[in-house]
């Protein structure tokens, strides 16, 4: 028995060209974003605006129970036209700006205070599609405690 007849030669070469072109058919390789782009979009999501929700807090690595306020505090990120800084509003009311430094750092800038503008400064512990993990910790020589916040978004 012959693998290939002239007469199947033909459809021999059309199935594996066919199969060939198909194989590269595949989604096109837009740019690749830095981890810096990729955190800002975690932060902001890639439509723009992403809300984040207040899951638990730990003041000097021990669990606190949530009061029924902060069960439910949220955040929200909005990107804006310059790149690694968002607008942000938080569920006390406070409004600014918020600049992804590093993939370990998140400051925000309130604009909006009753004594003027106010700094936050967080160190990211992790920070994904589903999870905000920050942590604040006083100046440092300054006595006080290190407070962590944990968000998570739908």
């Amino acid at each position: 028995m012959k693998l290939f007849t002239k007469k199947a030669l033909p459809l021999y070469i059309l199935l594996i060209s066919g199969a060939l072109f198909l194989s590269g058919c595949g989604k096109e390789a837009g740019p690749v974003k830095t981890e810096l782009e990729t955190l800002y979009d975690h932060l902001t999501s890639e439509l723009g605006n992403k809300k984040w929700f207040l899951k638990s807090i730990y003041v000097n690595g021990a669990a606190t129970a949530l009061t029924d306020a902060q069960k439910k505090y949220y955040k929200t990120y909005r990107q804006t036209a310059t790149p690694n800084i968002a607008d942000f509003l938080d569920d006390d009311g406070n409004r600014g700006s918020a600049y992804l430094l590093s993939p370990l750092q998140l400051k925000e800038v309130i604009t909006n205070g009753p004594i003027g503008s106010a700094t936050r400064d967080y160190v990211i512990r992790e920070l994904s599609a589903k999870t905000l993990d920050l942590e604040i910790a006083p100046p440092q020589g300054t006595p006080g405690n290190i407070v962590r916040e944990v968000y998570y978004a739908n």
